[in-house]
């Protein structure tokens, strides 16, 4: 077969198991309550939030915490608070996303049926990742969008309006929330590696805890689990200033190389 010709090949291939593996997706029990609760939760918290801030309900640590939504433009206080969210919730979803679309079906055997298909295994693990994704970009558009919204409706009865730095903010909660879904991938690996969706799912969780104690030692800014959360000002401005447009790089490029180690463990797959 000439080059032209297995390059053909493999994009149809690559093709049919985008088609399929979306669909396998579509039908997920993951993807059936996690779509819903990234969608929604985000602009509810982000109102939510805002609001109890601003009301004088709030006394004691609470206050404290809500201190820095007290104040400032509504909208833009409202898409701070969702990237804020986004930034822990995205990574969050997508680490279960991964433990179900790898590790489950490693675990259960399924994945054994692979073998006997035309399209190589490496060629599905890449269609699995990108559609995960694909679906965790999806959920972040819709969440910023809903929550433009939804501020919007709320800056019109108080009778503020939607102004450039809330623009300036919803882009950032975006760009924050498609950087947590480009620090999931990794899991993917994690769960080939495990064939444990529940390795995985424990996994998260101490990249979670490493996370906390690193930003804690002063080493957020650099450390690419902790760069949107910080960048979106959850550990205040002084934080947010320190990220620098390299970390943020060296973030998304978590997802490619992820990615391929990905692809790379499923053509060496040999016993499932």
């Amino acid at each position: 077969m000439t080059a032209l010709g297995t390059a053909r090949l493999g994009t149809t291939g690559l093709g049919t198991a985008l088609r399929v593996e979306t669909l396998a997706w579509r039908r997920s029990a993951v993807q059936r309550i996690t779509t819903p609760l990234l969608v929604l939760l985000v602009p509810l918290a982000a109102v939510g939030l805002v609001a109890l801030a601003r009301s004088g309900a709030v006394v004691g640590a609470g206050a404290a915490k809500l201190a820095d939504y007290a104040d400032g433009p509504l909208s833009a206080t409202h898409l701070a608070v969702a990237g804020q969210v986004l930034s822990v919730g995205l990574l969050m979803a997508g680490g279960f996303a991964y433990a179900a679309a790898f590790g489950q079906p490693l675990s259960d055997g399924r994945a054994g049926a692979m073998f006997g298909l035309a399209t190589p295994r490496s060629t599905i693990a890449l269609a699995r990742c990108l559609v995960v994704l694909g679906w965790a970009a999806a959920c972040v558009v819709l969440a910023v969008g809903l929550t433009a919204a939804a501020s919007t409706a709320a800056a019109a009865l108080s009778g503020e309006p939607f102004t450039a730095a809330a623009w300036a903010s919803a882009g950032r909660a975006l760009l924050a929330g498609l950087l947590a879904a480009c620090l999931a991938p990794p899991f993917a690996a994690v769960a080939t590696a495990t064939r444990s969706p529940l390795g995985t799912v424990g996994a998260l969780i101490g990249i979670v805890a490493a996370t906390q104690m690193i930003v804690l030692v002063g080493g957020g800014a650099w450390f690419p689990y902790a760069v949107p959360s910080l960048w979106t000002g959850t550990g205040g401005p002084e934080a947010a200033a320190s990220v620098t447009p390299v970390a943020l790089w060296l973030t998304a490029a978590v997802a490619p190389v992820a990615v391929a180690v990905v692809v790379r463990q499923w053509r060496r797959l040999t016993d499932v």
